[in-house]
C-alpha cells in the first residue's frame, strides 16, 4: 500500500467523522439537565424481619450446590 493511499483513507475518515458529527448534532436534541427525586435521605438504616407474605422461609436456597444422580461420588 502506498503512502498516498493511507493518507487518502485517513483524510476520508476524518471528513466523514466531521460530517457525521454536524449531521447528528443537527438531528439530535440538546442534552438537558435532568434531576431525579431522592428517596430516603435518612442516614439511619436497620434490618427488619421479612414479611411472611413475601418471604418464603421454606424456599430452596439457590446458593447450595445440588447433585442429581450419584451425589457427585464415583463408586
Amino acid at each position: 500500500m502506498k503512502k498516498q493511499d493511507i493518507s487518502t483513507s485517513i483524510l476520508a475518515g476524518a471528513i466523514g467523522f466531521i460530517v457525521a458529527y454536524f449531521v447528528l448534532s443537527f438531528i439530535l436534541p440538546a442534552v438537558e439537565n435532568v434531576s431525579f427525586p431522592v428517596l430516603g435521605t435518612d442516614d439511619t438504616y436497620s434490618l427488619e424481619t421479612p414479611n411472611d407474605e413475601v418471604f418464603n422461609y421454606r424456599a430452596i436456597n439457590p446458593t447450595v450446590e445440588v447433585y442429581v444422580g450419584n451425589n457427585g461420588t464415583t463408586e
